[in-house]
């Protein structure tokens, strides 16, 4: 089983393969997500198809606006067979600015577990932690700083990526760059570019949607998040090397 299947980085949602390190050093990066879309609970499932793998994973994507006073949950689970990844971070409201993160993969079959935290201290670090249940590592990252370039930084949690795509600028043409935080085994803060492409026709499982193509890339690799045109501009599809996520179902 590729883990691939039951892992949203968002962008690996996902951890997508964005967890190569950026070399890029004259990119400005900044805050790009503009206001939350969502009005309230949402809860959606995704078909997820991974190329050479048999049969489909499933993923559950859930938006709890307010879950603390100013906070919003973002909550992901995907299973396939034994497999079970779940992921969850808790942002501002506002901002979708983090405060903490967690990451779980599970196999039942033989019993393994491993856990990924992030936790951040205001604007200043952020201490990764990783769990299998045999070892315990901590390692603390420096967040980005103001300066000449970016004097208004914007840093983004790996379990939030698909949820930045829908509340960006979402106009043809559109791009900036952001710092990308993920902890999956090895902490990285990334410099990831994102461009609004095109609007077009896609059809999922759950119908068909006019969507926005959103690409995110980070040296030569590039990921596609499609996002409804009309609001609230649910997540419809995502193309991260051979996974393909689909909506499938919107409960609420």
């Amino acid at each position: 089983m590729n883990i691939r299947l039951i892992a949203l980085a968002a962008l690996g949602p996902l951890t997508l393969a964005l967890a190569a390190c950026s070399s890029s050093q004259d990119i400005t990066i900044s805050k790009i997500f503009l206001s939350p879309p969502w009005k309230g609970i949402e809860v959606a499932t995704y078909d997820v198809q991974d190329k050479g793998v048999k049969g489909s994973g499933s993923c559950t994507l859930t938006t709890t606006p307010d879950a603390e006073p100013g906070k919003t949950r973002l909550d992901r689970e995907c299973s396939k067979d034994e497999f079970r990844d779940r992921g969850s971070a808790l942002v501002d409201s506002a901002t979708l600015r983090p405060f903490s993160s967690s990451r779980v993969y599970e196999d039942s079959k033989k019993g393994d577990r491993t856990t990924h935290t992030i936790t951040y201290d205001g604007p200043v670090a952020a201490t990764f932690t990783t769990d299998d249940g045999r070892k315990r590592r901590e390692t603390v990252r420096d967040l980005p700083k103001p300066d000449s370039k970016s004097p208004d930084p914007a840093y983004y949690d790996d379990e939030s990526l698909l949820w930045l795509a829908r509340g960006i600028n979402l106009k043809t043409g559109y791009q900036a760059a952001y710092a990308h935080v993920i902890n999956a085994g090895q902490p990285r803060i990334l410099t990831v570019e994102v461009r609004v492409e095109v609007q077009e026709s896609v059809s999922v499982p759950a119908g068909k949607f006019t969507t926005w193509r959103i690409r995110y890339q980070r040296q030569d690799s590039i990921y596609y998040v499609w996002v409804d045109a009309a609001a609230p501009n649910r997540m419809v599809k995502a193309r991260i090397e051979d996974v393909i996520y689909e909506l499938a179902a919107i409960k609420q």
